[in-house]
């Protein structure tokens, strides 16, 4: 249970004691860009690497320590969910050809793990998925408010696509999308506050084949 909250907007549990998320987001860049991979780390690393999903990338679950590099406490773990091991290492496959920027192989396993087949849907699915993988093609990147905001506008102009499809062009959706739409979402929004470029790749180079 998180205790009172000083003026300083210092947090103390039984165990550990930093600050919250609002004042992360407005301590120094070099503070923030260490929280950011550390956050990064945490939660593609809990997927790729050990199989969980966390579905709650709430900021009132993270105590951030200001004397300790990178240090966060992570809370809340009562939205957890396991990952298919075949499901998880097509997207590690994607997560790798978007370090890569090897584009064909990254729709390869789009296309495994989205269960899609060529088309017009299919089309549509690549395009939001492509877009949301930009930090990685593109690292080092700067994940925006408008970017997050972005990601929310390609979900709804990709489920508005599909509406105009004929019903033979229209394939079931993968619950992995869902999946990848939560952490767009959630997750890309907390980091976006935070307000600094990254090199997401770089991070994941020093996880992605465990």
């Amino acid at each position: 249970v998180i205790g009172e909250r000083s003026a300083k907007r210092v947090l103390t549990t039984e165990l550990v004691r930093g600050i919250d998320f609002d004042a992360a987001c407005a301590s120094d860049l070099a503070s923030r860009e260490a929280w950011a991979k550390t956050l990064w780390r945490f939660v593609f690393r809990s997927n790729l690497v050990g199989g969980m999903f966390n579905a709650d990338p709430h900021p009132g679950n993270y105590i951030f320590d200001p004397d300790v590099q990178g240090g966060v406490t992570f809370l809340d773990f009562g939205c957890v969910q396991p990952i298919a091991p075949g499901e998880r290492e097509h997207a590690r496959a994607m997560h790798r050809a978007a370090i890569a920027r090897d584009e064909p192989t990254f729709y390869e396993n789009a296309r495994k793990l989205l269960g899609s087949r060529p088309g017009p849907m299919e089309d549509l699915l690549f395009r939001y998925v492509r877009f949301t993988f930009r930090p990685l093609f593109e690292s080092p990147f700067h994940i925006t408010r408008d970017f997050a905001a972005d990601c929310v506008e390609g979900f709804k102009d990709m489920a508005n696509g599909a509406r105009k499809l004929k019903d033979s062009e229209v394939t079931a959706v993968s619950p992995d999308l869902f999946f990848i739409n939560r952490l767009q979402f959630g997750f890309y929004s907390v980091i976006a506050r935070l307000d600094v470029p990254v090199d997401f790749a770089a991070v994941e180079k020093s996880f992605i084949d465990e």
